[in-house]
């Protein structure tokens, strides 16, 4: 049996919405400005699911979709033009990210210290959610941005987005938020939100990868970068049917999700030194992250991905300079488990037989790696 557990990173593509985009891989390819039977096609298929677009997300006419290649474009879009608007300018001298940020952002708060601007990282607390009151420690008339992801993307830890937009208004300070890891999992309303900016990719909607979008608040002006003269169609077209789809899933279908995903974590509690990182009520409802006791990380993948279950680990992150703290540190837990975090992330197409056969399989790798390995409590630090 395989069975896929990495729908974080990556989701398969949903028929339905692959069958909506199949005609513009194939018969409709006219140009979206062109005056002709080809260009309007095009132009009525555009339309529409920008509509889905922003009906899913309850977004107001007034704001602003900037389509992108991912949340990683998007995202590095949005802070270039922070960087420029603000901080190149001397306007400002501050931005605010979270430490558990996705890679790109913090790659960006890097960029943006070795230009001379200050950078707040915000952490954790025990729960693997951000800390609030941090916020107001760092927070000035001169931050020119705060940026919290809503979802962790390893944990699924799930962070108090709405408080940290108040504390925002009330310094007049714009906050951005990258939703990939919520979409389809969580309600998101943007107008209720009352974020500036807020990021999504397509690849965790079950829609193909290579595309993303930023909403920009109505009242809000941004110099983008991205300018939407060359517009993936059938891309746009894909994603508009994958938010529809995900927005009417958030009943029956994450419910369902949701307790599959129960039912693996009440497997593995019963199974001795294995510890379920991050609380069930602020986790997203299609993740779990484990932490297994003498079983190291890298071992525990080769084992399942034997058996045919695809999943990750929260230790394993080996893009970028900048790398996020591990959740085992945030969570206090003891240093025996910093490496033997495995995560497992599930979709709606997820079975009740594939998580009785995952909860066989990670019984028995445990079992078998057990009998002859270690982890090293005292291996270097990277």
């Amino acid at each position: 049996m395989k069975v896929y557990l990495d729908n974080n990173r990556l989701t398969p593509v949903d028929p339905q919405v692959y069958n909506v985009m199949k005609p513009f891989l194939e018969d409709i390819y006219g140009d979206l400005n062109g005056m002709h039977y080809a260009g309007a096609k095009t132009r009525k298929a555009y339309n529409e699911a920008v509509e889905k677009c922003y009906a899913s997300l309850n977004a107001s006419t007034k704001d602003t979709l900037i389509f992108s290649s991912s949340s990683t474009h998007s995202n590095r879009n949005l802070f270039m033009s922070i960087y420029i608007e603000f901080i190149l300018t001397g306007r400002k001298n501050n931005i605010i990210v979270s430490e558990r940020e996705p890679q790109d952002i913090l790659d960006m708060a890097r960029f943006f210290e070795e230009q001379g601007c200050r950078v707040n990282y915000l952490p954790a607390n025990s729960d693997g959610v951000i800390d609030v009151e941090r916020l107001t420690d760092y927070i000035t008339p001169r931050t020119a941005l705060v940026s919290v992801s809503m979802v962790d993307s390893e944990s699924g830890a799930i962070n108090p987005i709405e408080e940290i937009v108040e504390i925002c208004r009330s310094y007049e300070v714009p906050f951005h938020t990258d939703a990939t890891q919520a979409l389809g999992r969580i309600p998101v309303d943007f107008q209720r939100l009352d974020a500036d900016y807020l990021s999504f990719s397509s690849q965790t909607l079950h829609a193909p990868s290579g595309l993303g979008g930023l909403f920009v608040k109505g009242s809000v002006e941004l110099n983008s970068l991205i300018k939407n003269e060359s517009l993936n169609i059938a891309g746009i077209v894909a994603l508009g049917k994958a938010l529809e789809i995900a927005s009417d899933a958030l009943g029956f279908e994450v419910e369902d999700m949701r307790d599959l995903r129960d039912e693996l974590e009440e497997g593995l509690r019963e199974l001795d030194g294995v510890e379920i990182l991050v609380p069930w009520a602020l986790r997203s409802p299609n993740t779990l992250l484990i932490a297994c006791e003498g079983v190291e990380s890298e071992s525990m993948l080769y084992e399942l991905n034997q058996a045919g279950i695809a999943c990750y680990s929260a230790t394993i992150n080996p893009f970028g300079d900048y790398k996020q703290r591990f959740i085992t540190d945030i969570l206090g837990l003891d240093s025996k488990f910093r490496y033997t975090t495995v995560g497992f992330a599930l979709n709606k197409n997820t079975t009740q037989d594939e998580i009785k056969y995952t909860l066989k399989a990670i019984k028995d790798a445990l079992e078998y790696l057990r009998s002859f390995s270690h982890v090293d409590v005292n291996k270097i630090e990277e």
